[in-house]
């Protein structure tokens, strides 16, 4: 009789562990107080890492120490200078590629072309500006 109120008792008990509901995993407000603290404490560190993230590639923040408003404003305006860049670039690429057409129609091989500067490719600006120069003067195709 003892032993099978030790098996039931043990296998209540046992039950009870398995169907249980989770304890909270914190028991007291300071444990809580903490927990929060730490996940707060993690979430500043990793908004302060993005801010240096977006700083650095930013050439007018480099090297200084700079307020998260004017992180912002200084990335706001080299991502639109970039883009603008980026798009005089691809018009230059443009421009390059309707030239070889041109001269590909004409029989012309860019091979033949030569030393001059209108003819390189146009990777500072400096070819598309020099063709437009000497096609102003009658010098270069275009």
């Amino acid at each position: 009789m003892l032993s099978v109120k030790i098996t039931s008792i043990f296998s209540i008990f046992f039950f009870s562990l398995l169907f249980q509901e989770e304890q909270p995993r914190f028991q007291s407000a300071a444990d809580k107080r903490a927990h929060h603290n730490a996940l707060e404490r993690k979430r500043r560190d990793h908004i302060k890492d993005s801010f240096h993230s977006l700083r650095d590639p930013v050439p007018s923040l480099q090297g200084e120490k700079a307020s998260r408003a004017q992180i912002l404003d200084k990335a706001t305006e080299y991502i639109q200078y970039m883009r603008r860049k980026n798009h005089t670039h691809q018009q230059d690429i443009d421009d390059l590629k309707r030239q070889n057409a041109l001269l590909e129609q004409q029989g012309e091989h860019p091979s033949s072309w030569g030393s001059w500067p209108c003819c390189a490719p146009a990777r500072s600006g400096f070819g598309t500006w020099a063709c437009r120069v000497r096609a102003s003067h009658g010098v270069c195709a275009q």
